[in-house]
């Protein structure tokens, strides 16, 4: 029943946001832009992206360590099927595939797994939000991207000092959030005492300092590496326009879509990628003839890579998406080695 509402939330938010693209497009000279584009930057183009995504797997293995000693190389695929499933379905379901996979291959809790993702997502956004505010203090910022950038910047300054707090007083956190479990039914109250310790273990990162500047470090080269692929991909439709100009698109599009909405973004992604390119000059529909083929870019070879790394080590879609009926806990977790190869 979830899923379905979920499902059709993601339908909705598609059609609007597509439908808003449409409308405010100049459809017959966005034509013209796709058919003059020059492909052949395409290639290289999606080989940055896989390049940026194994920044990603180093990152994501920098914050597991505290629960498990795993390479990079083991969590490159379980990342790209994430993303593969985050591109497919809505609601964010890939961090939920991600934490399945963990829990099937390598015993590891699902909210502590979760609680890593959360701080990936932390990080994207705060590393978003200063590409944002740090090219739009040369070249200005429109009205609604100036309220985007605002609005984010309290949002992940706050939760980034709440997860601090939690990572490195866990045991204060733990007694804050049962005082706001306690009027849930007692059987509610242990389950989600016992998965808040969890997801709070998943935290754990953040208590070393080193660990959080290999986190931020790793979070800025990859997303530099995936500006750098929105900058590729403008050569194809000779946009013109300088480099940070595609950290800001990247950082605009990609805080757009922080909200588990539509499938893969879509929509959201078309609409701020056009809106930004619009606003530093770029016509209308060039800059959606970009704005589509860029987010195609983005979805088809990361869909193609997720099903094929998912058939390799032998699962299916359908199956990461089933949820255990009783989800892994932390306890016994945190020994280095544990969760090795």
């Amino acid at each position: 029943m979830l899923r379905n509402r979920q499902l059709w939330i993601g339908i909705v938010g598609t059609a609007l946001f597509l439908g808003l693209f449409f409308a405010f497009t100049n459809l017959r000279e966005m034509g013209e832009a796709l058919a003059d584009a020059n492909y052949w930057w395409f290639a290289p183009a999606i080989a940055v992206w896989f390049i940026s995504a194994w920044f990603r797997s180093l990152r994501w293995r920098y914050l597991l360590q505290p629960m498990g000693n795993f390479s990079a190389q083991t969590l490159y695929p379980i990342i790209v099927i994430g993303y593969m499933a985050n591109n497919l379905l809505p609601a964010r379901t890939g961090e939920l595939v991600r934490a399945y996979i963990m829990d099937k291959r390598h015993r590891l809790s699902i909210m502590s797994t979760l609680g890593t993702i959360a701080v990936e997502r932390l990080f994207d956004g705060l590393v978003l939000v200063a590409f944002l505010i740090g090219v739009g203090a040369f070249v200005g910022l429109s009205q609604e991207l100036g309220i985007l950038a605002a609005a984010m910047t309290a949002t992940f300054v706050v939760i980034f000092a709440l997860f601090l707090f939690m990572a490195s007083s866990q045991e204060r956190a733990e007694r804050w959030l049962a005082r706001l479990l306690r009027f849930l039914p007692a059987r509610a109250q242990e389950k989600g005492s016992q998965w808040a310790s969890s997801f709070i273990v998943g935290l754990s990162a953040l208590q070393s300092p080193w660990r959080i500047a290999a986190v931020l470090v790793t979070s800025v080269v990859a997303w530099a590496l995936e500006s750098t692929m929105y900058f590729m991909v403008s050569v194809s439709f000779d946009l013109g326009e300088a480099f940070p100009i595609f950290m800001m698109v990247a950082a605009a599009a990609n805080l757009a879509i922080t909200l588990p909405s539509t499938s893969g973004g879509v929509g959201p992604f078309e609409l701020l990628t056009k809106e930004t390119l619009e606003f530093v000059g770029v016509r209308g529909g060039v800059a959606g003839a970009y704005a589509a083929a860029l987010h195609a870019l983005v979805l088809l070879p990361v869909v193609a890579a997720g099903l094929l790394f998912l058939w390799a080590i032998n699962l299916s879609l359908a199956e990461t998406l089933r949820r255990p009926a009783q989800p892994r806990l932390a306890t016994g977790v945190g020994l280095e080695g544990e969760g090795s190869e």
